[in-house]
């Protein structure tokens, strides 16, 4: 059975199921205080008239006597005023009524003064009166009150009324939560779909975003940059597999075929193509020392050990290192740092990442494509601090390495940082020196990019600014 059909299953339909209940609890609380209140009001009404007519009687026949209390009696009862609803009684001693509309049931003498409930027997019907009694000087007995059939009539009025509000809320509140629910689902089904679809190897299925900025919005564009990482990770999978596959094929089948053809050569020959199969497993090596390296970075186990970078020192040794090789094939490395820029990060990754650009730089810096000629190189290596190009406009370190060489084409631009990937097929390299710096960048959680100079080639490389909380801390070297 499906969550459809299920509807307490679905985790919208309890939460609204459970907001409307506390929406139709409030409403038969403040229902309750509304009745309460209502026949509070109306029986202290009635009390209080009560209490006003007997107390005006009682001061009326201690005034005049018994004569003029009867003769008030008929008046009051004669008036017209609330003729229907107003019970007066005298009785004598034994309960008896002399004069008045009601009589008491059974009739007796009542033993209990001030206001009460009584039932009376009132136009041959026996009904519930509330009436204040009081003992005359003379030993009878005086009841005035108000006939309470009309107020129970009011008040099951109200109870009614209550009840059925309580009711149409309690039903509105479920049919809001299966309407909530299905709302819910229908938004939450796209998404259940899309990952359907890439369960089943579909990864460049997305989920539908809407131009509402709502919650589910919000969710499917991070679903969708999720799925967008996986199909690049995924695509990156393959290709190093497939670029693995194809590079190994070549140098496996030539070791083995110069292992099978040393078996006839003279010992001399021999160790000449053992030592030329040893150079190619070397290479090997290198390439899967080189990947190994690229995964441990993208790993992100390196964060564990980030600190104060001082990258005006890393550039110094890096500068110091590779100038002399400039310099040996008559060029020239220029060094250029505004500030004291840092980085929170680790300073040997990002020292490998500025030499494998600087590799790069000086590979193909005074080149010119045509291979007629070739120029001194030049290589300038910066830093200062700098704002992202990106919409949040955050401060941070940029780090520029330009050369003189001939730039590269525009469409190899964005393929620089794949693996394997070699712009220029005529220069020896194994195409992992650039992904390595990309994988660096992207664990510091900074931005890699290139782009051509009206001569040569421009590397960045933009690391976050320092946390606040870092920024006055000591560096490692200090």
């Amino acid at each position: 059975m499906s969550a459809r059909t299920k509807p307490w299953s679905s985790t919208a339909f309890r939460l609204a199921l459970n907001y409307g209940g506390l929406l139709v609890l409030t409403m038969c609380i403040v229902l309750a205080v509304f009745y309460v209140q209502t026949v509070g009001v109306l029986r202290a009404r009635a009390d209080r008239q009560a209490e006003t007519h007997l107390r005006r009687l009682v001061e009326h026949a201690q005034q005049f006597g018994q004569d003029a209390l009867e003769n008030e009696v008929r008046q009051f009862l004669q008036d017209g005023v609330n003729t229907d609803t107003e019970i007066v009684i005298l009785m004598d001693e034994r309960g008896v009524p002399i004069i008045g509309n009601a009589s008491a049931v059974p009739i007796r003498r009542l033993g209990t003064m001030g206001t009460r409930d009584l039932k009376v027997r009132r136009a041959d019907h026996i009904v519930l009166a509330r009436v204040a009694v009081a003992e005359l000087p003379s030993g009878q007995f005086l009841a005035v009150g108000t006939d309470m059939q009309q107020q129970r009539d009011i008040e099951e009025l109200i109870g009614r009324a209550s009840l059925l509000a309580a009711v149409i809320a309690f039903v509105m509140a479920v049919i809001g939560a299966l309407m909530f629910r299905r709302v819910v689902d229908d938004r939450a089904a796209d998404i259940r779909t899309s990952m359907a679809r890439v369960a089943a190897g579909d990864l460049r299925e997305r989920i539908p975003v809407t131009r509402r900025n709502d919650e589910f919005t919000l969710l499917n564009r991070d679903i969708n940059a999720m799925l967008d990482r996986l199909e690049q990770l995924m695509e990156g999978i393959r290709h190093v597999s497939n670029t693995i596959a194809h590079n190994l094929r070549t140098p496996l089948t030539r070791i083995t075929l110069q292992l099978r053809n040393a078996r006839q050569l003279t010992p001399d020959a021999q160790s000449a193509t053992l030592a030329r199969v040893s150079g190619e497993v070397e290479e090997l090596g290198i390439v899967f020392d080189k990947l190994l390296q690229i995964a441990e970075v993208e790993s992100g186990t390196s964060r564990a050990d980030f600190e104060r970078v001082d990258v005006q020192a890393l550039l110094l040794d890096v500068a110091e290192f590779y100038e002399p090789v400039v310099q040996e094939g008559g060029g020239e490395l220029q060094l250029r740092v505004q500030g004291h820029p840092q980085a929170l990060g680790d300073g040997n990754l990002i020292a490998s990442a500025v030499a494998n650009l600087l590799d790069n730089a000086i590979k193909y810096g005074g080149s010119l494509e045509s291979e007629a000629e070739q120029l001194p190189v030049q290589v300038v290596l910066s830093a200062a601090s700098a704002q992202f190009d990106g919409d949040s406009g955050a401060l941070g370190t940029e780090i520029l390495v330009q050369d003189n060489g001939p730039g590269v084409d525009p469409a190899s631009i964005e393929k620089m940082t794949t693996r394997f990937f070699r712009a220029r097929k005529d220069r020896s390299g194994y195409g992992l020196g650039l992904a390595s710096v990309h994988a660096i960048v992207q664990l510091h959680g900074g931005r890699l990019d290139f782009s051509n100079l009206p001569r040569g080639l421009q590397a960045r490389i933009w690391l976050p600014q320092m946390p606040p909380s870092m920024e006055n801390t000591a560096l490692p070297d200090d």
